[in-house]
C-alpha cells in the first residue's frame, strides 16, 4: 500500500517528527508538559513512521 501525499509533504513530516522528539522530551523533563501530551506525541510518531514505512517501494521491500 502506498499513500500518494508529495515528497514535500512527508519530509515537513518527517523534519517535525525529528525536531519535535527532543522538543516534547524536554518540555516533558521541565515539567512544563505531562504524560497526556507525550502520549499524544508518541501517537504522532507512531503515524509518521507508518507513513514512512507504507511509502517504501515494494522493490526494497525485502525480508
Amino acid at each position: 500500500m502506498t499513500l500518494n501525499l508529495s515528497p514535500k509533504v512527508r519530509k515537513v513530516a518527517y523534519v517535525a517528527t525529528a525536531v519535535g522528539a527532543p522538543v516534547v522530551a524536554y518540555l516533558n523533563a521541565k515539567g512544563y508538559i505531562g504524560e497526556l501530551e507525550v502520549a499524544l506525541w508518541s501517537g504522532e510518531v507512531a503515524v509518521v513512521n507508518i507513513l514512512a514505512a507504507l511509502n517504501v517501494p515494494a522493490s526494497d521491500q525485502e525480508l
